[in-house]
């Protein structure tokens, strides 16, 4: 949901996937092992040199950081110092040699330290057969990229001189193409390496090796002679050769999306527009890391091990889930969406979003075998059908009067006023008498409030009211409380596959009728338009799919009022990134509104407990 449910996978460590200290190994084994590392990373940042324009010591596309990685995790975290060499030998390519040179490799290197670090403290199982060692790779990747790509390419501007693109720009980039190497070169060299011994049936390895081979075509098809109306295709045989080959054919397929569409970033072709491959590496680099991710993920349900899905979540991880969820759902409303509507029309955003979600699940669900959910299907009465219906009519309600709400209003007020779930849930359950009307009940519900008044100063609230987008985001914030009910409703009875068929279906043909009625079909020509394939995919699948998958799952043990709580911390979250990216400051107002949302939530947090009902769900 493009303002749903914030949620995002980081299931528990589990003690038993911690990875054991590396063996020491002799001086003899760390000089080849160095020497190897040093070579492929200098390689290869010279390879990435090409994508950079003259001058600008940024490179496009970043492939070095996921050898380095690999390096570390595979070979031992003390070869740390052949990426310090390496990098020093590949400065040149670039064409900036000067004060900022040592600084930059420096910061690289630690990034790649501090990465590989988090990614075995968190105890990641470099095969990644589940879901959670998925969550904690890229957690680790963005641990060592943000802080430390921050710093590398603040030392860049700061001790230049280099031509570069808007600051945002560069500093988006920079981070975003770090992450990406980590996560799509570095975690794939893991997964081969560490499943290199793993036995494959002959009949599997053969459907899997011609779901890859229609991958690549595809992939052909689209990034390089930009037949983007395949976009969908693309994503469906993707999702299949994940869930169905499990990790090592994620791995592979990832890598495959990663290749042909770097060609389109430095041909100046396919879905990526810009006149730089600056400005097109930023798309190409969102929609990469979206697909990776979400490919691995499904490698790791296709992977059929012991503890590849999370089972039902305690109350504290998943109070820990909605919070992590904000912080990347706020980046979407804040800065993603607001850019997207610009280029696709709203109910065609809606649509192709939906579709893309859909997309996945039914690829998600013929990869790991459908035959479970179709009797799911099959045994479900006629009000758990009805209740799928309404979950499906409100998710697209929440998607599409949130962007109408966007396009009439301002981004802040729009966010604000479809993270209203909460409060309308709680008036709800007071009404139904479900939760006592004390002074902790009531005084959370006006701080709340309060804070959402402050947070957007000078709206004029009390004017607004005439105003359409005031209403539409009001809307929004009921489609979205009746969303989690009746998904509260349905897992009652059913697993999260059956409920996230039924609610996608049912949203996908309202976005469509809607297109239909207004003449608006999406054609094939959309995916070519600039930037659209990056935001669409972050959107789809950041801003809508993974809210909801987290939002069926979590749902029965927190309850409707709990999940919906934590979409307070998503108007802060909009603020903050809307600064961070040079679009506004921080008012004094601002940052006490964020202030009282957080003291709100806390105090919901006590008033919340036990609404609309509690326990474990069918899974």
């Amino acid at each position: 949901m493009a303002h749903g449910c914030l949620l995002v996978i980081l299931p528990a460590m589990p003690a038993a996937s911690r990875q054991r200290p590396a063996p020491a190994i002799g001086w003899g084994a760390w000089l080849l092992r160095a020497a190897v590392l040093t070579v492929a990373f200098a390689g290869s940042d010279v390879l990435s040199s090409l994508t950079s324009a003259p001058g600008s010591g940024i490179a496009g596309i970043w492939v070095p950081g996921g050898v380095a990685l690999a390096g570390l995790l595979l070979g031992g975290i003390s070869l740390w110092p052949a990426i310090v060499v390496g990098g020093l030998a590949a400065a040149p390519a670039y064409g900036v040699i000067g004060a900022s040179t040592v600084p930059v490799v420096l910061a690289n290197a630690a990034a790649v330290l501090v990465a590989a670090w988090a990614i075995r403290r968190l105890g990641t199982d470099l095969r990644l057969g589940r879901i959670g060692d998925v969550a904690r790779f890229l957690l680790g990747a963005a641990a060592g990229a943000v802080p430390l790509g921050a710093a590398g390419v603040a030392a860049l501007l700061a001790l230049g001189p280099v031509e570069t693109d808007p600051t945002g720009s560069v500093v988006s980039l920079w981070i975003l193409s770090t992450i990406t190497g980590f996560v799509v070169v570095g975690g794939a060299a893991c997964v081969l390496w560490c499943r290199r011994r793993d036995a494959v049936p002959v009949r599997r390895l053969v459907e899997v090796l011609g779901l890859l081979v229609i991958t690549a075509a595809l992939a052909f098809a689209v990034f390089v002679d930009e037949w983007s109306g395949l976009t969908l295709v693309l994503l469906l045989v993707a999702s299949v050769v994940a869930a169905r080959g499990g990790p090592r054919a994620a791995a592979l397929a990832s890598t495959l999306v990663f290749s042909f569409a770097a060609i389109a970033v430095l041909d100046g072709g396919g879905p990526f527009g810009g006149d730089s491959v600056t400005g097109r590496s930023l798309t190409y680099q969102t929609a990469v890391l979206v697909m990776a991710v979400g490919m691995q993920g499904l490698g790791a349900l296709g992977s059929r091990e012991p503890g590849a899905t999370p089972g039902t979540p305690g109350a504290g991880l998943a109070i820990g889930l909605l919070v992590a969820g904000g912080l990347a759902l706020g980046l979407a409303e804040g800065v993603v969406t607001p850019e997207v509507i610009q280029l696709v029309p709203k109910p065609q955003v809606t649509l192709i979003g939906l579709l893309m979600g859909l997309v996945v699940v039914v690829g998600a669900v013929a990869g790991t075998g459908p035959t479970g959910h179709v009797e799911a299907l099959r045994a479900a009465r006629g009000r758990w059908w009805a209740l799928g219906a309404i979950a499906g009519i409100a998710l697209f309600g929440a998607e599409e009067l949130f962007l109408m709400a966007l396009a009439n209003t301002g981004t802040t007020r729009a966010i604000v006023l479809a993270s209203l779930a909460p409060v309308i849930l709680l008036i709800v359950a007071m009404a139904r008498r479900q939760v006592p009307v004390t002074a902790t009940v009531l005084g959370s519900i006006v701080v709340v409030m309060l804070g959402f008044y402050a947070i957007t100063p000078g709206q004029g609230w009390v004017d607004g009211l005439a105003s359409p987008g005031m209403w539409l985001g009001l809307a929004s914030s009921v489609s979205t409380a009746v969303l989690l009910l009746a998904l509260f409703e349905c897992r009652r009875t059913a697993g999260t596959g059956p409920t996230l068929l039924v609610a996608f279906s049912v949203a996908a043909v309202c976005a469509v009728v809607l297109c239909a009625a207004l003449g608006v079909l999406p054609g094939p020509d959309v995916w070519g338009r600039e930037g659209v394939m990056g935001g669409i995919l972050y959107v789809a699948i950041i801003g809508t799919l993974v809210p909801m998958v987290l939002a069926t799952w979590a749902v029965p043990v927190l309850g409707a009022a709990w999940v919906a709580l934590f979409e307070v911390l998503a108007p802060p979250i909009a603020v903050m990134a809307a600064i961070a990216w040079g679009e506004s400051g921080l008012g004094q107002w601002q940052a006490a509104g964020i202030v009282l949302l957080l003291v709100g939530m806390a105090l919901g947090a006590r008033s919340h407990a036990g609404v609309h009902g509690e326990g474990a769900s069918a899974r």
